[in-house]
């Protein structure tokens, strides 16, 4: 997919749109996503601004957007106006290596469990075969008007 296909695919937009690219999609099982890390980003302004390191946050929500596209492409959730993929578990998430601008950010998302409406993913992120980060991470479909009314 393209950066384009990636956008329309996604509800995310600027600055947080953290996937450029889909190099391989498998629907109900995985998904390879590339992620440019540029300078240039405003997730940089402040981590830090001495030493530009992406925020492990900023790596979670990347594979986030990785999954999601592949949950959308698998069951066809989120593509309804309203619906969007929520984070709701993450498991054994281990930040092993720092990414600086410049790097490229493969990530690569193995489906454990799709049961309805929620996903369990395993994730690996990697710069140049190095693993920077990997963990698990549950997901769950919901609609705008499910969380009206409940404080949220």
């Amino acid at each position: 997919m393209t950066f384009e296909e990636v956008r329309a695919a996604l509800k995310q937009r600027f600055p947080m749109i953290m996937v450029d690219t889909v190099t391989s999609i498998e629907p109900g099982k995985s998904i390879r996503t590339v992620k440019n890390v540029t300078g240039n980003e405003i997730q940089f302004l402040g981590h830090f601004p001495e030493h530009a390191v992406m925020a492990g946050t900023m790596i979670v929500e990347a594979v986030g957007q990785s999954a999601s596209i592949l949950f959308s492409k698998t069951t066809g959730a989120g593509v309804q106006p309203g619906d969007f993929l929520v984070l709701g578990v993450i498991n054994e998430m281990r930040f092993l290596a720092p990414v600086f601008p410049g790097n490229r950010l493969d990530m690569e998302i193995q489906v454990l469990k799709f049961i309805g409406d929620f996903a369990l993913v395993e994730a690996v992120a990697t710069v140049d075969g190095t693993v920077v980060a990997q963990g698990k991470l549950g997901f769950a479909k919901r609609g705008l008007a499910s969380s009206e009314g409940k404080g949220q």
